[in-house]
């Protein structure tokens, strides 16, 4: 109840006055920017890419006043992200930009900030000042020139205080009521102008997920090139030196059994190099556990074998699609191999369960933090496999306070 008769019309009031601030900033960037463009348009087309710093400008400055929208009047609006021109080169760029519609809505909105926050500060600002000296008119009636605090009513300085309070109360009601429908205006303006469409969301869109689709195919063959690598130089040496070994053995069976002993146990060690090889070729590869028993019992699997101390919580009222499984799997192996080598944990807390029809994965540890995401980096090519499904990346490694990698996918992946 505070919050609505007192605190959300100061918050309103406090937005329209800094809006007035932003749209003349706002205001002053386009009308300076534009009128530069056309004016150095003649001379060696300079006001091409003039135009270009214009738009960027623009763009930061209607950031800001869409951000201000956003926290004071407490809005969910997406902004749009920063303008791309569809053609390379600076001459074609600045042309692309100039045939943009989202171009034109943000300097439309830088337009029509500055008159529109000036309306609203000046029609508010006025009703809540007239509101305030009517409830407060008894205050200082007596303090008025003159008989009574309106000579012309003749009623008595009782009667016009109580008169004044009962105007003030109306003023504060219509002062409301307009700021509230001002912010309602600005809300609807910097979601109409500065919101991506329906078609430039499913444009963004397709443009994310082809950049990621050719991610995960590049890093889909570099895998497929590093298990040929280390097939041929690390498990298939191991398997000829056992072939090799037991051929030898086999020759001296009958006239050198000591030596034939000596190669079989030399075979036997070549074979047990060769098993560990081949795991290390199989690092990442879909593991057979996840597909028989489930996410449980292969993240189980991967906290026994961590040389970290590891709290593991799985909430699965029944099982999600298995793309949605291989993903968090290899999130988790991923992020418990990063905390072991690089983060000095000395503890790991992985929480997994199901909300809905997403799969929510969180893994924390309690190491150095200041974790980054290079790109072509380990976290990276997280991101792109959980991008691919439609899911959800976040990183959080402030310094000195551990790392924590949440992933929320859909299950039906």
């Amino acid at each position: 109840m505070t919050h609505r008769l007192l605190i959300r019309p100061l918050l309103e009031l406090g937005y329209f006055i800094a809006a007035v601030v932003v749209g003349a900033v706002t205001f002053t960037v386009v009308v300076t920017g534009i009128s530069l463009s056309v004016g150095l348009l003649p001379l060696a087309l300079i006001g091409l890419p003039m135009f270009t710093v214009t738009v960027w400008a623009t763009h930061w400055a209607v950031a800001a006043a869409g951000r201000l929208t956003r926290t004071a009047l407490g809005e969910d609006i997406a902004l749009r992200p920063m303008p791309r021109p569809e053609h390379p080169g600076l001459f074609r760029g600045a042309l692309s930009l100039a045939r943009s519609g989202a171009v034109w809505k943000e300097m439309a909105f830088a337009w029509l900030l500055l008159p529109l926050a000036t309306l609203a500060t000046s029609v508010v600002l006025s009703l809540w000042s007239a509101a305030v000296a009517g409830i407060l008119l008894p205050a200082y009636i007596g303090r008025l020139p003159g008989d009574g605090g309106v000579e012309w009513l003749h009623w008595g300085t009782t009667a016009e205080a109580w008169a004044g309070v009962g105007a003030g109360l109306v003023l504060a009601v219509l002062a409301r009521l307009a700021g509230g429908g001002f912010a309602r205006l600005h809300v609807a303006l910097t979601r109409g102008l500065l919101s991506p469409g329906e078609n430039e969301r499913l444009r963004a869109r397709v443009s994310d997920l082809q950049e990621t689709r050719a991610r995960v195919v590049d890093a889909a063959d570099a895998e497929r090139r590093r298990i040929e690598r280390d097939l041929h130089d690390g498990a298939q040496q191991h398997l000829v030196s056992l072939a090799m070994n037991l051929g030898r053995a086999r020759t001296k069976l009958d006239d050198d059994l000591e030596a034939a002993r000596e190669l079989i146990a030399r075979a036997h060690e070549e074979a047990k190099d060769s098993i560990a090889a081949l795991r290390d070729v199989v690092r990442g590869v879909h593991p057979a556990v996840l597909t028989d028993r489930g996410l449980d019992a292969a993240l189980s699997a991967l906290a026994a074998r961590s040389p970290v101390p590891v709290r593991l919580r799985v909430d699965l009222a029944e099982r999600c699609g298995p793309t949605a499984e291989a993903i968090a799997y290899f999130v988790v192996s991923e992020a418990l191999t990063n905390a072991a080598k690089h983060a000095e944990a000395r503890h790991i807390e992985v929480h997994v369960e199901r909300e809905g029809d997403r799969l929510l994965v969180a893994v924390s540890d309690d190491g150095r933090g200041g974790a980054t995401d290079p790109p072509g980096g380990g976290l990276s090519g997280l991101r792109d496999r959980v991008a691919a499904v439609d899911g959800t990346f976040r990183i959080d490694s402030p310094a000195g306070a551990g790392t924590t990698v949440s992933v929320e996918l859909p299950c039906a992946s």
